[in-house]
């Protein structure tokens, strides 16, 4: 590697940094305001928003590595024709194609990093992140219950407590409709409510008390004492209404997709498999068509800082309309599984080869 490949290199890699720290933080602090009732509530503490939010810094980084790249490429490259290097290196013989090897370079790192990243830790991070988020719910509803008012969060259970004291209720009521053939009336002097296993499950531990059943198809009534019961609650939809996680396919790994697909009986439905399967392959490749649109762009920018950002925006915006157009094609079977996903990234690199093509056909009169 010559000086110049290393100095451009330091080029790219410095607003590339920047731009990858700055979209996780954005992205984070959305996550964080999109959960708040969740994450900001009673029973979470500082070390599990930290240990969250560190789960889903590889997911967002599959968003943020492909726009990072292109922004830091075109910023690196267009300081340089800001401050007139592009023209000394023109002078000295030097042709803008001769730059095309550093930015592929970096990206065949980054794009390598980015696919690690999407089939490896974004799956175990999104998994560690839904069962984190899974035990903070639980704990929320076990301290949200309040004294004189009636708890209705958990489906089919009416919970009240005249007094609740560091967890711990006084004077206990309990109505569970789960079997609506047989309601359940249970009082208690005390009672808690503490998670149970890793799952949905909670368990409502009770305290000196008697229960009422009433079976409505028969017309008996059970009445009984006692002096300490459990019950095991379900939070089913209160669960699943509050982690948006529950249910993100891209928890799934390679191996995991493809047994989906392979398992599917309906062709839509294997289509959507596999086509989701080459879309998590697809965005780790945009790097690489990026480096190729990065150098034209740079090269031939007018307007500083801000027409970096705006061309950034606007083949990002362009990338993602021609994703989604080219994932409906695939999951319809119009276009093979592959081809689909990876549409915006052939449009770029043509377009990128085709710039390249010009500002080379053009010469040193290409940068001014």
């Amino acid at each position: 590697m010559t000086a110049i490949d290393r100095y451009l290199a330091s080029e790219i890699l410095l607003p590339f940094a920047a731009a990858v720290l700055f979209l996780t933080q954005v992205l984070i602090a959305t996550q964080i305001l999109a959960q708040a009732d969740v994450l900001l509530g009673s029973g979470v503490s500082f070390r599990d928003l930290l240990a969250v939010m560190g789960d889903l810094v590889p997911h967002f980084l599959g968003y943020v590595l492909p726009v990072s790249f292109l922004l830091g490429a075109v910023l690196g490259l267009g300081r340089l024709t800001e401050d007139r290097e592009m023209v000394a290196l023109g002078a000295a013989g030097i042709s803008p194609l001769r730059l095309v090897p550093v930015p592929l370079a970096v990206g065949f790192v980054v794009a390598g990093l980015a696919l690690w990243v999407g089939l490896v830790l974004e799956p175990a991070g999104l998994r560690d992140a839904r069962l984190r988020l899974n035990d903070i719910i639980r704990r929320n509803v076990s301290r949200d219950v309040q004294a004189g008012v009636f708890f209705e969060d958990i489906p089919n259970f009416t919970l009240y407590a005249e007094s609740t004291e560091g967890g711990h209720w006084t004077h206990v009521l309990i109505s569970d409709r789960t079997d609506p053939a047989a309601p359940l009336l249970a009082l208690a002097q005390g009672g808690r409510l503490e998670p149970a296993g890793a799952g949905e499950r909670m368990e409502l531990h009770l305290e000196t008390g008697e229960i009422h059943r009433e079976e409505l198809q028969t017309d008996e009534y059970f009445f009984g004492h006692y002096q300490k019961g459990t019950i095991t609650l379900g939070l089913g939809a209160a669960l699943s209404d509050r982690n948006r996680l529950i249910g993100s396919p891209f928890e799934l790994g390679p191996h995991e997709i493809m047994a989906r697909a392979r398992a599917a009986k309906e062709p839509e439905t294997v289509r959507r498999w596999w086509t989701f399967l080459h879309r998590r392959i697809a965005g780790p490749v945009a790097i690489l068509a990026f480096a190729l649109l990065a150098v034209p762009v740079g090269v031939a920018r007018r307007g500083g800082r801000a027409f970096g950002y705006a061309v950034t925006l606007l083949v990002v915006i362009a990338y993602y309309a021609i994703l989604r157009v080219g994932e409906g094609l695939s999951t319809r079977g119009a276009l093979s599984a592959w081809l689909g996903p990876n549409l915006p990234n052939i449009a770029a690199a043509l377009l990128g080869v085709a710039l390249i093509a010009l500002v080379e056909l053009r010469g040193p009169g290409a940068v001014r």
